[in-house]
Parts: structure tokens; C-alpha cells; sequence
């Protein structure tokens, strides 16, 4: 059992292009800190495995201006297994040493000396900088970790940061310690830095050469916070890199190209920290986009990638070659792109990437009622489509489809699954006409002359039913999808181009206009004709219902008078209703009617006349207006 002060006498370690970055988030950064706070100075706590591969001198070119420490006496290291643990160990000591005072001593020891000892140090001869712990040099995490963590930017270094999940998550570990580290005095700094550099216990393993490192790694990585199938892909084709029958050259640039690769999928995997997209369900959308769906065999994707595609028995026997490592790279490069887009369609990164303002417009329609079994689909589109309007009408007829059959007609969530997926991999592989796509999709819509489609308006209406009919008789209000379908609406009035606040953002909240039990006379005075369930049914209706801001209104009854002063002029969607005089159950039928005219107009449905749509908005009671 060795301390990190043992480990890192006469080392230096880098972890090489296989491994993932750092993966821990601020759960496990808390755990490693409250382990040191609870640990007591004269125990030791056992902090788990270090596994690390020699470093050999024919491979020492690796290296490159860091190869002076061997000259030195230190011998280098590939970490193999453990490096989230050291990755935390390194930042929090930097951490401490910005904390350190002039003249502060740690153990006796000053801030230049703990420096040279864990962080960094300088080759004297050339007044070249040298880093005992960091990333491999092609990788994003590289220049962070030296730049942001450690904070050695030289005045050469101008070069924007390249920002990834993974150096997000160094920041975020770095800004946990700070904010801790700084409440500390010098006395509690330095007990934190002696638990830290002698109390915590590793089982130091120096693997033997024999061993195939990119099986190990597999196999030790699978503890702890587990490998996604992406960050396992990246190691399993290195790892075939390595036993392809090609020159040297040949090899090294396969082995660039992959890690190139993979330094653009985890670019756009991390570039929004507020919406990451999951690694996994990228990597199956792909796979069932450039190859095939299976609703059989969970995870089939995974044992198709690693089992019946890329493994070495299928390269020994020559089933697979450097083309088709390269094609499923290159694919897997393209797709990230356009999977970014898809995810986060307003940000300001998707304008420079070349999609126009038609595109994106539906693509954040569809991130608002969610892509649902056709994310392959649309990426497959995004990526073979050149036709823009046919794009758009493919992505209009999505929308049409994941609004009308799962939010109005409520059918069942896989409904189409494998039909579409199927047809995901159809398009990328140019096996279907884009038009005739399209076509399929309208016909599992509507139907034709013969066939029904899976449209059914009358699901709807039974949901109403049952929404009226509950105690509280929320109505129109029960309906999740209410806020899609005004913001819609709000969209189609123009709000969003003529109001400030008037974005899907912005626009949160669905109000009704006459409260659902209203006591003050002004309202009273309109309704008091109608019994206390007809009442109810008008106040839960789809025309006293608007979409707005947030606003502390709920807990108080507002006359219409006073609610036009507080809401008029906010957004499209209200104003159609402030623009009135009074607010009375006939008025109320009629926004509901025009709504109702609104939703088959734009998805092209047929719902009725006016008496149908007075049943659909259960006002069919009131008198015709």
C-alpha cells in the first residue's frame, strides 16, 4: 500500500488517448471530501486500486518535450486504472497551494516544492515547463488541465479552450474544492494536505508488459463509475488498430484519426453544460441509423458494435479492414454534429454550422414535444437530405405524427418503433426516396380513401370526458400537451417575433382567465345563470385558458378589468383575450371554437362544425352565441 507521496517519488504519469477524461461528477468529488474530513490524522483510509503500464523506450517519443524527466531519474507511466482518484488527488492540491501565503509552509515543505513535487516543474537548461500528471497531448482535457486547473498558461498560449463534458467536469470538481478550500485556515489547509498526501492508501499495481492493456483496461474499468459503451468504443478501436496488417504509418494515422474523432464527439457531447447528451443513446441512435434496429434483444446495438461488427476475431478472419474503421468513424463524426443541432437547436453555434432558420424552427418544435423513436431518423435525414424543403416537410410530418397519434390521439409509445427505425437506416444507406418516406409517414397519420390512419380524434375527446368529469375538473387543463398547443398557437400569432417574452422559456405557465370557482361579483355576474358543473366546464374550457410568464397571480381573484392591466401586452395569446371588453362564457366558447379551427388548420385534421366543436369544449350547454 503506497501514498500518494510514494507513488509520485521519481514518476510522472500520463493517461493515454484509450482512456476516457474525467468522468467524476460532484457526487462522487463530495464523497472524497467528506472521506478526508472524516478521517482521522493518525489513520490511514484505504482509497482504492492504481494500475499504471511502464512507459518503454521505444516509446518514449510519446512523450515528446517531457522526455528530460527521464534524464532526470523519473520514470514514466501510462495510468491504466485509477486516474478519476488521481485526477481529484491533483486538483484539490492545486487548489491548496493557491490558498498557500508567502512564507506558508505544508509539512515543511514550500509552495514551488510541493509544486515540482505533484503538479509541475521546470527543465532548467531550456526554461521548459513539464507537467508530472496530465492527459495526453491530443487531448481537449490536456490544455485545460494545465491552463484552467493548474493555471500555467504561458503568453503563447492564445488558443481558445476546447470545452467538453469532461472539462466540465474538471471545473466543476475545482470549484467544489475552492469553495471549501477557502474557508480553511493555514492550519486546517495544511491537515487536509497531509491526509491527503500521506493518510489515503492506494494498492499501487505496476502492470506486466505481457499483458494486453486495452483488454485490461476494459476489464479494471468496469468498476467503479462504469465506462459508457462510447468511451469502451474508443479503446476497442485502438485496439484493432493495433493488430491490422498495415505499415506503421498506416497504423499511427488510424490511431489519430480515431482519437480525432473522438475528440469531436465529446466536444459536442459537453459543449452545453445545461442539456448533455447522453453518451449511450447517441451511440445507439447512430448504430441503428448506420445498421439496424432489433426491439428483440436489449442492448442489441452494444453486441452488435462489440461482438459482431468490431472485434478481433471478425478482423483476424478479414471481415472487417481500415475502410471500414474509417467509414464508421468518419459516420460516427458527421452524426455528433447533426445530433448537436437536434438537442440544442437555439444555440447561437447551430447559425455558423449552416442551418438555416427554417430548419432550426422545426427542430425546436420538436425538442419541445420530444423526437420520441425518431431521433435516428431525423439524423439520418440531417445528414443525407440536401433538398431543404424536403427536409422541412419531412420534419413537419414527424411533428404531425409525434403530436397527433401519442399527445391527441394518446396511442401507445412504441407505435411505429420498428417501422421507423427500420426506415432510419433505409434513408442513411439510400435504400428509400425521401418523398416516399414522407409519404409513409402521412399514410400511418391519416390513412387514405381505404385504410384508417392512427389519428383518432375520438381518443381525445374521451380523455376530455374523463378530465371534465374528476372533482376537480381541470378540463383542458389535465391535457400535458396544453402548453405545446398554445405555444403553438402564441407562434402562429406572431408573439414570438413581436414580444419580448414571449419564447418557449418564457412562456411557462397556463392560466385560466375566469377562475375555476369564482366569488367576486364581477365574475359572478356573467356566470350565475349556469349550475355549479356548467360553470366548472367553462372555467376548465380550452378558450379561458392562456399561456403566459410566470406571475404571483394564482393565490388572488382578479377582476378581468384588473387582470388586463397586469397581463395585456405580455404576449400574442393573451392579448387575443384582453383585447376584449368584459371575459363571459360566450366569449369563452368563441376563442375556444377559433382555437379548435386553429389545431385543424395546422395539422391538417378534420374535428367539425361549430356544434361539434362546442361538444369537443364541453360548452354544447350554452346557448348559441
Amino acid at each position: 500500500m503506497e501514498s500518494i507521496r510514494d507513488i509520485f517519488t521519481n514518476k510522472f504519469f500520463r493517461i493515454p488517448d484509450y482512456q476516457r477524461g474525467y468522468s467524476w461528477e460532484i457526487s462522487h468529488v463530495e464523497d472524497f471530501w467528506q472521506d478526508l474530513l472524516n478521517l482521522q490524522r493518525d489513520r490511514m483510509h484505504y482509497t482504492g486500486m492504481i494500475s499504471v503500464e511502464e512507459i518503454l523506450d521505444s516509446e518514449y517519443w510519446k512523450l515528446h518535450e517531457d522526455a528530460w524527466l527521464i534524464g532526470r531519474g523519473d520514470k514514466p507511466f501510462f495510468i491504466v486504472d485509477g486516474q478519476q482518484r488521481m485526477t481529484t488527488v491533483v486538483i484539490l492540491i492545486s487548489v491548496l497551494l493557491n490558498y498557500m501565503e508567502e512564507g506558508e509552509l505544508m509539512l515543511f515543505e514550500t509552495k514551488n516544492v510541493i509544486a515540482n513535487r505533484y503538479l509541475y516543474t521546470f527543465n532548467p537548461r531550456d526554461n521548459f515547463q513539464s507537467f508530472l500528471f496530465g492527459y495526453h497531448k491530443d487531448n481537449p482535457s490536456y490544455e485545460y488541465l494545465k491552463r484552467e486547473i493548474f493555471e500555467q498558461a504561458n503568453n503563447q498560449e492564445i488558443n481558445e479552450l476546447e470545452r467538453t463534458s469532461y472539462t466540465n467536469n474538471l471545473f466543476n470538481a475545482k470549484q467544489f474544492f475552492d469553495m471549501r478550500v477557502q474557508l480553511l485556515s493555514a492550519q486546517e489547509r495544511e491537515e487536509i494536505y497531509e491526509k491527503v498526501v500521506k493518510n489515503l492508501k492506494f494498492d499501487f499495481k505496476i502492470l506486466e508488459k505481457q499483458l494486453d492493456i486495452f483488454i485490461v483496461f476494459e476489464t479494471m474499468n468496469n468498476r467503479g463509475k462504469a465506462l459508457s459503451n462510447l468511451e469502451k468504443l474508443k479503446n476497442r478501436l485502438i485496439y484493432l488498430s493495433t493488430l491490422l496488417s498495415i505499415d506503421v504509418v498506416n497504423r499511427i494515422g488510424l490511431r489519430d484519426r480515431i482519437n480525432e474523432t473522438w475528440k469531436i464527439v465529446y466536444r459536442y457531447l459537453g459543449m452545453t453544460k445545461d442539456r448533455r447528451m447522453d453518451d449511450d443513446a447517441f451511440l445507439q441512435n447512430h448504430w441503428i441509423m448506420y445498421s439496424r434496429y432489433d426491439r428483440r434483444e436489449p442492448e442489441f446495438y452494444v453486441r452488435d458494435i462489440f461482438e459482431r461488427n468490431f472485434s478481433s476475431q471478425r478482423l483476424i478472419e478479414g471481415s472487417i479492414d481500415v475502410s471500414d474503421l474509417d467509414h464508421y468513424i468518419i459516420s460516427i463524426a458527421e452524426a455528433i454534429k447533426c445530433c448537436f443541432v437536434m438537442y440544442n437547436p437555439n444555440s447561437p453555434l447551430v447559425t455558423t454550422m449552416g442551418w438555416s432558420w427554417k430548419v432550426l424552427r422545426w427542430l425546436k418544435k420538436l425538442n419541445r414535444l420530444g423526437y420520441k423513436s425518431f431521433g435516428p431518423l431525423i439524423m439520418a435525414a440531417m445528414m443525407k437530405v440536401e433538398d431543404e424543403d424536403k427536409l422541412i416537410r419531412l420534419l413537419s410530418s414527424i411533428e404531425a405524427y409525434i403530436f397527433l397519434l401519442y399527445n391527441v390521439s394518446f396511442r401507445r409509445s412504441n407505435t411505429g418503433t420498428y417501422h421507423f427505425n427500420a426506415k432510419a437506416s433505409e434513408l442513411y444507406n439510400d435504400e428509400i426516396d425521401i418523398d416516399d418516406l414522407i409519404i409513409d409517414i402521412n399514410f400511418w397519420i391519416y390513412g387514405d380513401n381505404e385504410t384508417m390512419g392512427y389519428f383518432d380524434f375520438d381518443n381525445f375527446y374521451s380523455f376530455l370526458n374523463d378530465a371534465f368529469r374528476t372533482e376537480e375538473s381541470n378540463g383542458y387543463l389535465a391535457w400535458k400537451h396544453i402548453r405545446y398547443f398554445l405555444y403553438e398557437y402564441e407562434e402562429y400569432l406572431g408573439g414570438d417575433l413581436l414580444y419580448p417574452r414571449s419564447s418557449w422559456t418564457d412562456l411557462t405557465t397556463v392560466y385560466r382567465v375566469m377562475p375555476s370557482r369564482p366569488v367576486a361579483g364581477c365574475w359572478r355576474s356573467h356566470i350565475e345563470y349556469l349550475n355549479r358543473d356548467q360553470q366548472q366546464k367553462v372555467c376548465s374550457s380550452l378558450g379561458n385558458l392562456i399561456l403566459m410568464p410566470k406571475i404571483d397571480v394564482q393565490g388572488e381573484e382578479y377582476c378581468f378589468k384588473d387582470l388586463k392591466q397586469i397581463m395585456n401586452g405580455m404576449c400574442a395569446n393573451a392579448d387575443d383575450v384582453f383585447d376584449k371588453s368584459d371575459w363571459t362564457p360566450t366569449r369563452i366558447e368563441s376563442r375556444g371554437i377559433r382555437l379548435l379551427e386553429f389545431m385543424e388548420e395546422r395539422w391538417n385534421i378534420p374535428i367539425g362544425d361549430n356544434d361539434m366543436k362546442r361538444k369537443i369544449l364541453f360548452l354544447d350547454y350554452l346557448p348559441p352565441f
